[in-house]
Formats: C-alpha cells, structure tokens, sequence
C-alpha cells in the first residue's frame, strides 16, 4: 500500500486499522467510493438516515487530500464573499456562505455526538497587513 509522504501530520497521526481487501460479492442500499471527508460525510449522513451503507476505498479511509492537512475547520473561501457576490449574485453568495458555516457546525456536533478523539480546540487568528 502507498503511504503518505514524509510529514509532521503522517508522523503523528493515529496508527491505523487496515481492513481486509473485498472478496466477495456483498449488498447493500448504498455504495460510497471513496473514504475521504465527502465519502464518509456521505455515507454517514445516510446511515443515520437507516440506509445500509458500504463504502469503497482504494487505499485506506483518509488516505487521499483529506488526510494531507492540517485538520483546521476555518470558515473562509479563498476569496472574498464580495468577489463570490460580483460574479454569483447576492443570493447564491449567501447561500455559500450559509454552506461553509453550517459544515463547521456539522463537524462539531458530530465530533460530540460520536466522542471523536481529535484534540478538537476551537479558536482563531485574525491577521492584517498593510504597507506600514
């Protein structure tokens, strides 16, 4: 199996469980492929919908982007909400912005609900520059 690049964050990340290749033939309601944050997101929320899910990873769950970060939950796009605005509309700017704050809610509640060990501190840095 491949494994993460040499890094701080592959370094001290937990030890993982390798699961057992697929063998057989196996049913199931829905297939997710793929074990990264919108996989798992997928396939979590249809679960607790009482779906019998099965998800596919090719590697192992979080192996891809979204296990290469620094596991940051920071409500921001990589631009401004008035650039989203000038090319979307205000109402589609709105609604992204509603999106991106909801999805910080979403990961907390289920970092509680589930009593997931991930060192989770809320916080932040406010940085500004000028020519000064």
């Amino acid at each position: 199996m491949t494994e993460h690049t040499s890094s701080y964050y592959a370094a001290s990340a937990n030890k993982y469980a390798p699961f057992d290749t697929l063998n057989e033939s196996i049913t199931c309601d829905v297939c997710v492929v793929g074990g990264g944050y919108t996989g798992l997101s997928s396939a979590l929320h249809l679960a607790e919908a009482g779906f019998d899910v099965v998800v596919l990873e090719a590697s192992r769950i979080g192996f891809g982007a979204s296990g290469r970060n620094g596991g940051q939950l920071v409500n921001s796009y990589s631009r401004d909400i008035d650039v989203i605005e000038k090319s979307y509309g205000m109402d589609t700017a709105r609604m992204l912005g509603s999106m991106m704050f909801e999805g910080g809610e979403i990961i907390r509640e289920r970092i509680k609900r589930y009593q997931i060990d991930c060192d989770y501190r809320p916080g932040g840095l406010f940085v500004a520059m000028n020519d000064k």
